[in-house]
């Protein structure tokens, strides 16, 4: 679905331009919103970045199943996602 998503806003600031390169160039930096929240394309090497959430299972009489309960969300700024080609 992200993909998708990532596509269609790309085509939009193309405004229908299917060249490679220039897809390339739009998306590289793109912000654009998905089902999960914001998702962008780290312009360095096009890795897909979004929020992450840690979250504990938590056991609560009321429900027959673990209800999860959020600890705290990881922002995209605090990961440690190396950069790995020689761009």
């Amino acid at each position: 679905m992200s993909a998708a998503i990532a596509i269609v806003e790309a085509l939009k600031k193309t405004q229908g331009d299917t060249n490679t390169n220039k897809l390339i160039k739009t998306m590289e930096g793109m912000r654009f919103q998905t089902p999960k929240g914001e998702m962008t394309f780290r312009p360095e090497d096009h890795q897909a970045m979004q929020a992450m959430y840690h979250f504990r299972i938590k056991v609560d009489p009321a429900f027959p199943w673990g209800v999860p309960e959020l600890v705290r969300e990881i922002k995209p700024e605090e990961m440690q996602v190396p950069i790995r080609n020689k761009r």
